[in-house]
């Protein structure tokens, strides 16, 4: 195991990071505010020199004896007020989040706590940071400290918890300040070692909250557990139930809601809906209620899509043949492998069961399937559902392969896949429909 202090120095190196500090430091004003010494005392940089475009070739190979981050400063850092500003037009932008806080005492309450979230100079430097090279990042922060900061507020907690759950929520992708931003820019599906650091990032932004006091202890772990699932689905560590802590669960559910709101997804209230009635037992069924009164009152959106019916229900044919094939695969591989790896065919083959009876629970049965392509004028309301849908299950077998291949990794010491699974991976990896 890494021990925390040199996972700490190992983030604060990492080229990405080190890109985006030369990045920001060719267009605005960044200087070290103390000399920079690499581990074996040399001094590379003075303090109260400016930083620039070089200082990714300075420092590059070095090790440096701490964080980059502390002693690094800049220009109009982000600031409590700076957050509450984003956070209001967020609001203004997103009528989902508006609705969070309606003019009054609620919408004070909400921005208070988010004006409010403490910002340790390093950190406030990783979000300047993000602000200006990576402003998704900043962004989906913004929505999830929203996010956050809402349902907790619909708990009953008082403002102090309200800030804490938007702490959590704001700084819990810091981490990805470390991973090349081309890897995430590229738009295609990424390869099993593109993905190992991405799987690495709640680690890293755990790890770089939790050298400060200002945040409870709860915050970094719930950091780490962001991405973990209810079902075990999830990563880094596949936790299940209540092995999460009550702030991860909200930090898991917030997750998948916000990102459907990132960049220039269409729907991403439909999506948002069909997310959680078809992933019913991932997220922490306390919360999810809330989001549904959110997405209740909403005005009807324009449900023009341009995928009819028919080409809806031939992707998830497939989608749904693909699922079907999964268990096939693994029930005629298990006998060959050693324990371990047999076990994670049958854990990963439980979890398409699962899927494909919620599926059947939906109603996406091949009898509905024949029955929807044979309507004469689907209305558009069925037209959005049924694309909706198709993306969904996309997604869900995706996450599906990636869970696979990280298990895999984990459990069968270098073994390869067999013929079946490996075909199976490749037809899911490949397979293409409209996002």
């Amino acid at each position: 195991m890494i021990e925390q202090p040199t996972l700490i120095a190992s983030a604060a190196e990492s080229p990405a990071f080190l890109r985006a500090v030369s990045d920001m430091g060719a267009r605005r004003p960044v200087k070290t505010f103390r000399a920079i010494y690499n581990h074996q005392g040399i001094k590379l940089l003075e303090g109260g020199l400016a930083v620039d475009g070089g200082l990714y070739d300075r420092l590059l190979s070095h090790r440096l004896t701490g964080p980059l981050d502390e002693s690094l400063a800049t220009d109009l850092p982000v600031t409590g007020a700076l957050l509450r500003e984003a956070a209001e037009a967020a609001m203004a932008r997103l009528p989902f989040f508006g609705l969070m806080g309606p003019v009054g005492r609620v919408r004070s309450m909400l921005l208070q706590s988010i004006e409010a979230i403490p910002l340790p100079p390093p950190v406030a430097f990783h979000l300047t940071l993000a602000r200006e090279t990576r402003p998704a990042i900043f962004d989906h922060g913004i929505l999830m400290a929203l996010l956050c900061a809402h349902l907790v507020r619909e708990g009953g907690a008082p403002i102090h918890d309200m800030t804490v759950a938007a702490s959590a929520g704001l700084l819990h992708d810091l981490g990805m300040l470390h991973i090349d931003a081309a890897l995430l820019d590229a738009g295609n599906p990424l390869t099993a070692d593109e993905l190992r650091p991405l799987y690495a990032h709640t680690v890293t932004s755990s790890m770089l909250i939790a050298r400060f006091h200002e945040y409870p202890s709860s915050v970094a772990r719930a950091v780490l557990e962001h991405h973990e699932q209810l079902d075990g689905s999830g990563y880094p560590r596949g936790l299940c139930a209540d092995a999460i802590s009550p702030l991860g669960r909200l930090l898991s559910l917030c997750e998948v809601v916000t990102a459907m709101f990132d960049g220039e997804r269409e729907r991403p209230e439909q999506r948002v809906s069909l997310l959680l009635r078809v992933s019913p037992r991932r997220f922490e069924p306390s919360l999810v209620p809330s989001i549904h009164r959110l997405l209740r009152a909403l005005p009807p959106a324009d449900e023009t899509v341009e995928a009819t019916v028919a080409e809806s229900v031939e992707r998830l044919r497939v989608l749904a043949d693909l699922l079907g094939r999964w268990r096939a695969a693994a029930a005629a591989s298990a006998p060959g492998l050693d324990p371990a790896a047999a076990a994670v065919l049958k854990a990963m083959a439980g979890q398409a069961e699962t899927l494909q009876r919620i599926l059947f629970e939906a109603g996406i049965t091949p009898e509905q399937l024949v029955f929807l392509t044979e309507l004469a004028q689907p209305d558009m309301g069925l037209r959005a559902e049924m694309w909706a849908l198709t993306g969904e299950l996309r997604w869900h077998l995706r996450s599906s392969a990636n869970q696979l291949r990280r298990r895999w990794r984990a459990a069968a010491a270098g073994q390869p896949f067999p013929p079946a699974v490996a075909a199976w991976l490749d037809e899911v990896e490949s397979f293409d429909t409209v996002d």
